[in-house]
Order: C-alpha cells, then sequence, then structure tokens
C-alpha cells in the first residue's frame, strides 16, 4: 500500500467522525438550544466518546458554531448549481426549510435563548448574508428586479417568505387550511412566491 494511501485513511476517518458529531449535534441543538444542549446528548447520539467531540471542538460553542458553519456552507454550495433566477432560488430554499427543519429549529431556539449577548460566529455569517444582499444588489443593477427596494430590506423580505412555512408551520396550517408539508400547500405557496418574483421583475 502506498504511503500517501495510509496518510489519507485517518484523515478520511476523521472528516468523517466530525461529520458525524456535527450531525448530531444539529439534532441535539435543534431540540434543546445551545443553552439546553450537552455534550453528552451529541456523543450518544454520534455513537462517539465525548472526549473526541472536545478534542475536534473544545467547548458546546465551538460545536455550535461549526455544526452551524457546516450547514450555512452547505447551503452556499447548493445555491450556485441552482439556477439565477430569483423565483427559483426562493422556491429552492422554501423547500429545503421544509426538508430540513432541524435547521430552522437550530436558528429558532438560538432566537429564543438569546438576552443581547454577541452572536456566536457574527462575522462569517454576516458575510454569509453579505453575498446574498451582493447578488440582489447585481441583479437589480443588471434590471432584473427593482431598484426602488432596498436590498437589505428585501433580503429580509425573501427570507421571511421561504422561512415562514417552516417556522410557523400551525400558523401556515391555520390559514390555509392545508400543512406545510401537504402537495397542496406547495403547490399554494410556490405559485405564490412566482407571482411575487413578478411584482419584483421590472416590466
Amino acid at each position: 500500500m502506498a504511503s500517501s494511501e495510509i496518510q489519507n485513511k485517518p484523515q478520511k476517518k476523521e472528516a468523517s467522525s466530525q461529520e458525524a458529531i456535527l450531525k448530531a449535534a444539529i439534532k441535539e441543538f435543534a431540540d434543546r438550544g445551545v443553552d439546553g444542549a450537552r455534550i453528552e446528548s451529541v456523543a450518544r447520539l454520534a455513537n462517539f466518546n465525548k472526549s473526541l467531540i472536545y478534542r475536534y471542538f473544545t467547548d458546546k460553542h465551538g460545536l455550535f458554531k461549526a455544526a452551524l458553519q457546516s450547514k450555512l456552507e452547505e447551503r452556499a454550495d447548493n445555491v450556485e448549481k441552482i439556477p439565477v433566477d430569483i423565483a427559483e432560488i426562493l422556491q429552492y430554499f422554501f423547500e429545503e426549510n421544509l426538508r430540513d427543519q432541524d435547521y430552522v429549529r437550530v436558528l429558532l431556539n438560538e432566537a429564543h435563548q438569546n438576552d443581547g449577548d454577541p452572536i456566536i460566529d457574527d462575522p462569517w455569517r454576516r458575510d454569509y448574508y453579505k453575498k446574498h444582499i451582493d447578488s440582489l444588489k447585481k441583479s437589480q443593477s443588471e434590471g432584473n428586479l427593482l431598484e426602488e427596494i432596498d436590498p437589505v430590506c428585501l433580503m429580509l423580505i425573501l427570507t421571511s417568505l421561504v422561512f415562514f412555512p417552516a417556522t410557523l408551520p400551525q400558523l401556515a396550517q391555520m390559514i390555509t387550511g392545508n400543512h406545510v408539508n401537504s402537495e397542496e400547500f406547495k403547490a399554494q405557496w410556490s405559485e405564490s412566491l412566482s407571482v411575487i418574483t413578478k411584482l419584483l421583475t421590472p416590466s
């Protein structure tokens, strides 16, 4: 066996271990929030010793930072693979939020437990959203989106549209009469997203 193959095996094993830990961490943070999460529970879910988690991520906040980064990076990588059309991007994020509701719950729990403390990994996360805002600015400058709407506020509006069904599914069901995971609701919301993006596009 070549020496490079021998060296790569531990690296692959370490990457696989970290991936399993981060996946378990997202589940734990979704269920209990940052304050209520326990390293012991993450270790049990990932089927690893908790000392390994401390070795990779130092502490609970370090683990949360890494877990959330992994989800944002996953989404950022996937966005590059889909068309630039704003309607299709909104449809993509709407479906992703319904599919990956643990991610949505992590953000909700973080919001509920934050009493004004600094946001974990604030600079990196700001940069993530700045890239989306810059993309909206580019679309506006190219005449693909109305320039009258401030791009920062437009980012908030569009984020609200794709997060609402997964964030408050009970309200969405009471208002529409359909469960958010039903084909009826998905078709209804998808059509609405399409109409809204047409309204945001210069005639």
